[in-house]
C-alpha cells in the first residue's frame, strides 16, 4: 500500500506543469485558487488546467469545496493545498513516527533550557557548514545574511519570506516542515525551532551580539504562516 501510494505522487508530480501549479500553491498555503486563475497563471487552457488540479486532488496533494457566487449559476471549485503530508521514500522509513515519539519524550521529562541551547548548538552548526561551502560568504552584512536565510530556509522547507524593518529583520515562514508535531506539541516544538533560528543567524551575522526572536503568529496555532522579528541585542 505505501509502494503504490509512492508510485502514485511520483506519477502525479513528475509532470513539470503540475509541478509547477503545486508549488505555487504550497507558496501560498492559506490561499485558494480557481481553474480559471491557473490557467492564466501558467498560460493553460482551462480544461488542461483543471485537469492538473484535479490529478493533485485525486493524489491527497489539494482539497476542495465550492463557492456560491449568488447569481445562481455553477457554483466555482476552490483548490487548496490538502492537509495531507507525502514524503517519498524507498523503501519505507518512518522517521515521523521517530520524531513523534520523541517530542513526547522531550515533553515529559526533558528540561526545555537544556533543549534549547542543544537548538541553538545545531544552529550555530549549521551555519558553519553553510559558510564553509560558501566561499563568497565571508563578510556578511543585511543582504548577504537575508540570502543565507532564504537558501537555509527553502533548503529546509520553510519557504521563507523577509525584510529589514530598520534594525529589525521581519521574517515569514509559510510552511511549517514540522506542522503535525508544531501542532500538537506547539509550545515545544516552536521554541526548539526558534532557538535553532537564533543560533543559525547569531553565527552568520558574526556581531557578537545575541539574536532574539518574537512570534506574533504561528501556522501550529492555526494560521497561515509564521510571522516573526528578528532582533539584535
Amino acid at each position: 500500500m505505501f509502494v503504490d501510494q509512492q508510485h502514485r505522487l511520483t506519477a502525479v508530480l513528475a509532470d513539470g506543469t503540475r509541478y509547477g501549479i503545486y508549488r505555487s500553491i504550497v507558496e501560498r498555503p492559506g490561499d485558494e485558487v480557481t481553474v480559471a486563475s491557473v490557467a492564466t497563471r501558467f498560460s493553460l487552457h482551462p480544461n488542461v488546467a483543471r485537469m492538473h488540479l484535479t490529478k493533485l486532488e485525486r493524489a491527497g496533494l489539494l482539497a476542495t469545496s465550492l463557492r456560491k457566487d449568488g447569481s445562481g449559476g455553477r457554483p466555482a471549485r476552490l483548490y487548496r493545498l490538502s492537509d495531507q503530508v507525502s514524503t517519498l521514500t524507498m523503501p519505507p522509513r518512518r522517521y515521523d513516527l521517530l520524531s513523534d515519539l520523541a517530542i513526547r519524550a522531550l515533553a515529559a521529562t526533558g528540561d526545555l533550557e537544556i533543549v534549547a541551547a542543544v537548538c541553538r548548538t545545531t544552529g550555530a552548526d549549521a551555519a558553519r557548514t553553510y559558510v564553509a561551502d560558501h566561499s563568497e560568504f565571508r563578510h556578511p552584512g543585511r543582504d548577504e545574511l537575508v540570502k543565507a536565510l532564504l537558501d537555509v530556509g527553502e533548503e529546509v522547507g520553510m519557504l521563507p519570506e523577509m525584510e529589514w524593518d530598520d534594525s529589525t529583520l521581519a521574517l515569514d515562514v509559510r510552511n511549517c516542515a514540522f506542522k503535525e508535531l508544531s501542532s500538537a506539541q506547539p509550545d515545544l516544538v516552536c521554541a526548539m525551532h526558534r532557538a535553532f533560528l537564533e543560533g543559525f543567524i547569531e553565527q552568520l551575522a558574526a556581531t557578537g551580539s545575541a539574536v532574539g526572536i518574537q512570534a506574533s503568529s504561528a501556522i501550529s496555532r492555526g494560521a497561515d504562516r509564521c510571522h516573526m522579528r528578528v532582533t539584535f541585542g
